[in-house]
């Protein structure tokens, strides 16, 4: 080998190094970088916040390096227009942020519940493998059989966790449900893995399930064989794939979730909130330009619908009583999902109208909605023997 080919295989060497550094800072920061449209949305938000305080300083400056008068005073000063237009501008600036986090409040968090002394709450841990572990937290009311019952395991939505959902899944209790709320990987509690593995997320759900059996065995007080799924956005794209299609689930809740990840995800934005709530998801680093693969693997659309698994754990064609085993749920003003992702599922499982409500107002969480939400599960629930 000659010194010049030495050189050049060092060279490539510490060239595929740095790429390897480069992109480790990527995946620890989480923030998708690739991202054009983060890229642009940024810049754009850049040239919105920061440029016009920068502006209004030129014909001072103008004025002072050429010793000449632009009018650009006030009160005997050239410096006060400018000073008087930056603060201006930063208190519009400050006014923007504020108001795109009450409205990001909306849909980004649902309320948190007060603990009550009728309702139990017990610390699981739900193994997946590798020594990792779910964190789970079972919750029991008034109506709850001490033996052998339903349970409903509900599912949380990208970027949230386990709590955002309690105050849909407790009043079930009543009903004589028990609720098994986890957080997913990278979310919450759980100490492995990213939010954006949405794969691996949906494909946990099994092992929840294999929890769910294992402790009905060993303690009794649930039933394996009577078991719900329950979950919003992220968690409805869980209950619509993995869920759905094993039998071990014998009702399915699903509420504002994509039918089309990628068609959700590549829309055309309608308003400047809708940019902001995409551009949050690119900085969790969530990708929102799948491949057709990666796209087929999430959205139940392609993946799971009016099939089960087959011999080799893989989707096939079944037999499913889609109006007796699936409710529905959206808001058609959602910013994060679409409301054309409800209609799709809707018109493809071919829902009667008791199996689905519908939302003018309420964003991404039902936001004022909520008690009508869960009175149409209760409801929904009561008429198959609840």
């Amino acid at each position: 080998m000659s010194l010049q080919q030495a050189g050049t295989i060092s060279s490539s060497s510490k060239e595929a190094e740095n790429i390897d550094k480069v992109a480790a800072i990527k995946r620890k920061s989480g923030i998708n970088w690739e991202s054009k449209f983060l890229q642009r949305f940024l810049e754009e938000l850049l040239l919105i916040l920061g440029v016009p305080p920068v502006l209004v300083w030129i014909p001072t400056w103008i004025q002072a390096a050429a010793g000449t008068d632009l009018g650009w005073n006030l009160a005997g000063y050239d410096w006060l227009p400018s000073l008087i237009l930056m603060l201006a501008w930063f208190g519009l600036d400050f006014a923007l942020v504020r108001w795109a986090m009450s409205s990001m409040e909306v849909f980004s968090r649902f309320p948190f519940p007060n603990r009550s002394d009728q309702i139990t709450y017990e610390k699981v841990e739900i193994p997946v493998g590798g020594g990792n572990v779910l964190p789970g937290m079972i919750i029991k009311g008034p109506g709850t059989p001490q033996k052998n019952s339903p349970v409903a395991i509900v599912c949380h939505g990208l970027g949230g966790r386990k709590e955002d959902f309690y105050p849909f899944g407790i009043p079930l209790s009543y009903l004589g449900l028990a609720l098994l709320f986890y957080d997913s990987r990278g979310h919450g509690q759980t100490t492995f893995g990213n939010k954006w593995d949405i794969g691996f997320i949906i494909k946990d759900f099994s092992k929840v399930l294999d929890f769910v059996q294992a402790r009905a065995k060993e303690k009794g007080d649930l039933d394996g064989s009577h078991i719900i799924a329950w979950g919003g956005s992220m968690g409805g794209g869980i209950v619509l794939n993995e869920a759905y299609l094993d039998r071990r689930v014998r009702f399915i809740v699903a509420a504002c979730t994509w039918a089309d990840f990628m068609m959700t995800a590549t829309r055309h934005l309608k308003n400047f909130m809708e940019h902001v709530v995409k551009a949050g998801y690119e900085i969790m680093g969530i990708n929102l330009n799948p491949t057709k693969l990666q796209n087929r693997m999430v959205s139940p659309i392609y993946n799971s619908f009016n099939r089960t698994k087959g011999f080799f754990d893989h989707p096939v064609y079944a037999e499913v009583n889609n109006d007796y085993r699936v409710v529905l749920a959206h808001d058609k003003d959602d910013a994060v999902v679409n409301y054309e992702n409800f209609e799709m599922i809707r018109d493809f499982l071919k829902m009667p109208r008791e199996n689905y409500i519908a939302f003018d107002k309420g964003n991404h969480a039902f936001a004022g909605m909520e008690t009508a939400l869960v009175g149409k599960m209760m409801l929904w629930f009561w008429m198959r023997g609840y």
